[in-house]
């Protein structure tokens, strides 16, 4: 608002250089914290997906074709996940064929290949059946875990495989499980079938991998379960979300009122449970992701994949922000000021060779009120590198009134002279997010200049008292450093300061 307010008395010195007496306005604090980044922006979005036996080799217990993994790699791509936890997979090659190396991390178990057995009848040979993450690339991933607990010594069951990864969240652990299959009543202790025998097992390790995070660090527990946990009787249920000591626990089952998105599978097998997480920290019900055909045979997998976004919960605005962002004043004000600039250059008397406006771009004449909205919701303020980033996702507004201004200026034969300290470097976007809004700005009517590094090793406190003022120098001079321009307007514009 200093900034618009400062314009409107600049709109009385239409010239090449800010002329008039305008007391500057005291710069604001800078706040140091913590980098925005993209994913901090979007939240933490894990999947959990059993690919039914992904293997590069042919046969096995589900042959693919390239065709099939030209499939499997767009789905993923639609997941737009951060971490994906993957079951019954053969090796590394086979889940980078559907992640590719160039966005993703691949993480293996490091169980050892089990004996092959001939597949549903079909004469082929299994292959391995792993568990494995693929991690974006722009996680960075601290920890990993073989849990071989969780195989009871037995080399035909699975290990689990745990993971701690720094996100906007903070660290947070996940455990990638795959649990005994055959076992889907209720009460595996009731039951004497060897699975559920060795579900028993299990169950309790499980459980003691839980606790021991209970007052540490946000967890995830991802996987294939082969066992439905909505039932608040369910003995495995039960066991994970009480605590042996008697306290409550954290965790929650965000599948648990899921219906599975296959009818052998009414309520599902696959999960996600979520413990440790603070209140700031929303946790939603987990999605289903069905396939594009559902046929059986057409499906790209026996299992559906199941997503959980986590994301911090929003922080209230401050009252400067909720006033700028929802107010009808700023906009009654803004237009206001504006409207009475622009008839002031319609009033006078305007000369025939080009004359000039200098102008500031931020909060000036694009309105960046969305991205301090952003950081404070997420209890963040300035920062370099959130700054860069929203330079570059060119989404700023422009302050109501502004173009009607502009548009005056220029009709009256006016040039346009857009001083910001924005980095130079990042001059093109500034420019893209300009004519993205529709303003008539061209290489003949506008120069933008963005700051250098010489721009602040030329302060003397002499005769250069800030960083724009060298530019201002440069451009009385006719020659500032313009991302483009026509060099004829700045020779005569540099000659032609008129003080109104």
């Amino acid at each position: 608002m200093q900034n618009i307010v400062r314009a409107a008395l600049l709109s009385s010195c239409v010239l090449a250089t800010v002329g008039c007496a305008v007391s500057q306005p005291k710069p604001l604090a800078p706040v140091n914290e913590p980098v925005a980044t993209a994913q901090s922006l979007a939240g933490l979005t894990v999947v959990t997906w059993n690919m039914e036996h992904l293997a590069l080799a042919e046969g096995g217990c589900r042959p693919r074709q390239a065709a099939d993994f030209d499939r499997l790699r767009a789905y993923a791509a639609g997941l737009r996940a951060d971490i994906v936890a993957l079951q019954e997979v053969a090796s590394a090659d086979a889940v980078k064929a559907v992640f590719p190396e160039s966005d993703w991390q691949v993480i293996m178990s490091a169980r050892a290949d089990s004996p092959a057995y001939e597949c549903r009848g079909s004469g082929n040979l299994s292959t391995p059946q792993k568990v494995a993450y693929a991690v974006k690339k722009s996680v960075p991933v601290v920890q990993v875990e073989q849990f071989d607990a969780l195989a009871l010594n037995n080399p035909g069951l699975r290990f689990g495989l745990g993971l701690t990864v720094s996100t906007a969240l903070g660290q947070v652990e996940l455990l990638n499980v795959h649990m005994k299959s055959g076992c889907f009543v209720d009460d595996f202790s009731q039951a004497d079938s060897p699975a559920c025998q060795t579900y028993a097992q299990q169950a309790p390790v499980l459980d003691s991998w839980v606790e021991q995070r209970e007052k540490g660090k946000p967890y995830l527990v991802l996987g294939d379960f082969n066992h439905r946990l909505s039932a608040s009787y369910n003995r495995m249920t039960r066991t994970l979300t009480q605590n042996s000591d008697g306290s409550a626990s954290s965790l929650q089952i965000t599948t648990r009122d899921l219906i599975g998105c296959d009818a052998r599978y009414p309520a599902p097998i696959d999960h996600i449970l979520a413990g440790g997480w603070a209140g700031d920290v929303q946790v939603p019900a987990a999605e289903i992701h069905v396939y594009e055909n559902m046929q059986r045979k057409a499906m790209l997998s026996d299992h559906c994949p199941v997503s959980l976004t986590l994301k911090a919960a929003p922080k209230p605005l401050s009252n400067a922000v909720k006033w700028q962002t929802t107010s009808k004043e700023y906009r009654v004000i803004t237009s206001a000021i504006y409207q009475s600039a622009a008839d002031s250059v319609r009033a006078r008397s305007l000369p025939q060779n080009p004359w000039v406006v200098v102008m500031d771009i931020d909060e000036t004449v694009l309105d960046n009120s969305a991205y301090q909205a952003m950081r404070e919701r997420m209890g963040k303020g300035y920062s370099r590198e959130s700054w860069k980033d929203w330079v570059i996702s060119e989404k700023a507004s422009l302050v109501p009134g502004v173009a009607g201004f502009i548009d005056a200026v220029l009709a009256g034969g006016g040039k346009l002279m857009l001083i910001t300290n924005r980095d130079k470097s990042l001059d093109s976007h500034t420019w893209a997010n300009l004519l993205a809004l529709g303003l008539p700005l061209s290489a003949d009517n506008t120069c933008l200049v963005g700051r250098r590094a010489q721009d602040k090793q030329a302060i003397d406190h002499k005769t250069i008292i800030n960083d724009k003022d060298l530019r201002r120098q440069q451009i009385r001079q006719g020659n500032p450093d313009c991302l483009v321009v026509d060099k004829q307007m700045l020779k005569q514009a540099g000659s032609n300061l008129i003080k109104f």
